[in-house]
């Protein structure tokens, strides 16, 4: 469109390059913010930083002459400015100082121009009467994808100077804390206690047979959570976003699910004590996505999406085998788990997923689930932080008086009958960890 300037700071891409070329520790900066030759603008400068690059890789040292000597052997010289231009580009530089907050600014340049970009295409097909609807909005949701993704290239970690010398205040924290939480409510007062709270960061998977209650145990994590102030996102793609409602209330009160979903009341009164539960947990900061079979690219977007426009500070995906896709169940599933892994990091938040268990688990001594139960198990494990396999003797019909063994092995007292068995927890301590399940509100406590 004439009148209007295309994005772009080639002044400092010039700096940049010239930068690189004059300093060899140059480019380990540079490569923190961004590592695609399409952020800059100027061709030659794609050209130039796609050699550097290449010498980097190779261990190789990056200067005037290995660059030049690069560009001769690729053909490119000459479509990179000549070494006349490399050499004018080293002479507009002193050093590399702040070649970080200089490539900061190319990048925000580029994805403006990405951004300009998916725009007009966005329009483009939504004028075409022949683009399937679904089809437009999957396309664009991949586009956002992508862009946001060289945004998160540019993500910087803390030091190990850093790291290491935040130790002795968080030990001193930890130390002086008396009982409280480092990280989000679970609750239930055992799990809060062996965790000390959901942490940011870890992707956390509640495994369960069929009807076990993994959606009840993880009903109880939500509404903790929300109470507390903090939003919380969940994708359901087993449950209606109403069904769950039904789930919370029960959770929230004393009602049984089936006055709530089947039955009703009894006596009228029972509808005040309702009413009131309802205006409290209704005005929870709790956002559902109850559409069936989400790509995992859905999953992303959407994610991204609720941390942007509510804070969520949890995510909770019920459950990770209904993800859909193209390839066969195993490689959905992995990259699912990848994906909440990387969630994790990328948002700062616990994500939480449920996981189906094979009916292997019936075959096992006691029917007690174990890691390798798990639907896909080695895709799981290996992404996941914490495994936590829920456990209910009586819902295999062992009960206290019958088979007394079960519950003596497994350390289950008179005051429960259900376990949150961890069997997976990189940053802490394995065991059972003992709760009661009561089966007509279909809640953990």
């Amino acid at each position: 469109m004439e009148g209007i300037n295309i994005p772009q700071a080639v002044d400092l891409e010039m700096a940049v390059i010239g930068a690189i070329l004059i300093d060899n520790k140059a480019i380990d900066d540079l490569l923190e913010v961004f590592t695609d030759p399409a952020v800059f603008y100027d061709t030659r400068h794609q050209i130039i930083f796609k050699i550097a690059k290449a010498l980097y890789d190779e261990n190789r040292p990056i200067d005037l002459l290995t660059v030049v000597e690069g560009l001769t052997k690729k053909g490119q010289l000459k479509a990179a400015g000549s070494s006349a231009y490399l050499i004018d580009l080293t002479q507009k530089v002193v050093s590399s100082a702040h070649i970080d907050y200089h490539a900061q600014i190319i990048l925000q340049k580029y994805v403006t121009r990405q951004l300009i970009e998916f725009c007009n295409r966005g329009l483009k097909l939504s004028y075409n009467p022949e683009v399937d609807t679904t089809t437009l909005v999957e396309s664009i949701g991949v586009a956002y994808d992508r862009i946001t993704g060289i945004l998160s290239n540019g993500y910087k970690s803390i030091s190990w100077n850093d790291a290491v010398s935040s130790i002795p205040a968080r030990v001193e924290f930890l130390s002086n804390n008396t009982g409280e939480l480092t990280g989000l409510p679970t609750g239930l007062t055992a799990t809060d206690r062996h965790f000390s709270g959901w942490q940011p960061e870890d992707f956390v998977v509640i495994g369960a047979d069929s009807g076990m209650g993994k959606t009840a145990f993880v009903m109880n994590n939500m509404l903790a959570v929300a109470k507390n102030g903090d939003a919380v996102g969940m994708f359901s793609m087993e449950m209606s976003v109403t069904q769950l409602a039904i789930r919370g209330i029960a959770v929230e009160s004393n009602y049984h699910m089936n006055q709530l979903s089947r039955n009703g009341f009894e006596k009228p009164q029972y509808f005040d004590n309702l009413m009131e539960v309802v205006s409290r947990v209704k005005e929870y900061p709790i956002y559902i996505d109850d559409q069936a079979a989400l790509t995992v690219s859905e999953m992303k977007r959407k994610a991204r999406t609720l941390k942007r426009n509510y804070d969520i500070k949890m995510l909770v995906i019920d459950f990770i085998q209904m993800f859909s896709g193209d390839k066969d169940t195993r490689i959905n599933v992995s990259e699912a788990a990848r994906a909440c892994k990387n969630l994790a990091k990328e948002l700062k938040i616990p994500v939480i997923a449920l996981s189906q268990l094979s009916r292997e688990v019936r075959k096992a001594k006691w029917c007690l689930p174990s890691k390798h139960h798990l639907k896909e198990s080695s895709a799981i494990e290996e992404a996941a932080d914490i495994i936590g396999l829920l456990y209910r003797p009586g819902y295999y019909g062992f009960t206290r008086d019958g088979n007394p063994e079960v519950y003596q092995d497994l350390g289950i007292d008179e005051s429960s009958n259900a376990l949150l068995i961890v069997a997976k927890n990189r940053n802490g301590a394995l065991g059972n960890v003992q709760m009661h399940y009561v089966e007509d509100k279909t809640k953990y406590i």
